[in-house]
């Protein structure tokens, strides 16, 4: 039987029994005794579940709940940065496809590789990318000049 429904059961009983010791008391002062007494029993069937917790493990429980709340908000935030790290990846290389369409660059494929700064975020740190090599050295300035990527952090495939 659940905690709970043993509770109830509880309750109702009190309730029943205060009922039928008021029904049969006589009217006067009996039963006005007889009515304070029938409060303090249903107060304590009502508050009896509180009773019985065990309070030397309660600060143990809260702790336990916090120390899972941290760990849960850890994990998402940790999660926020990888999605986070994987969308600039992404959409930098989006950028060098559009880019390299728009300059009328034979571009294959692109792809860039994100790093954490000190400053807290994450930013473009090397790229690949699959071209002629005739189209390289205007591709090459353009990830330099608008994504910051260094020539030196720039790897090429030949376009197939």
């Amino acid at each position: 039987m659940s905690a709970i429904t043993a509770w109830i059961r509880a309750l109702a009983g009190a309730a029943v029994f205060c009922a039928i010791a008021l029904a049969l008391c006589p009217e006067g002062r009996p039963k006005r005794v007889l009515r304070a007494a029938c409060g303090v029993v249903m107060a304590a069937a009502l508050l009896s579940p509180a009773l019985g917790l065990d309070m030397q493990a309660l600060p143990e429980a809260v702790a336990r709940y916090g120390e899972a709340a941290r760990s849960v908000a850890g994990e998402a935030g940790q999660e926020a940065d990888r999605l986070n790290r994987t969308i600039i990846e992404r959409e930098c290389a989006a950028y060098i496809l559009d880019k390299a369409d728009a300059l009328g660059l034979a571009v294959s494929s692109a792809a860039v590789t994100a790093r954490w700064s000190e400053e807290g975020f994450w930013y473009p740190w090397e790229s690949r990318a699959a071209c002629s090599e005739s189209d390289r050295e205007t591709l090459s300035a353009v990830i330099e000049a608008e994504l910051g990527i260094p020539a030196e952090r720039q790897s090429w495939e030949e376009s197939k």
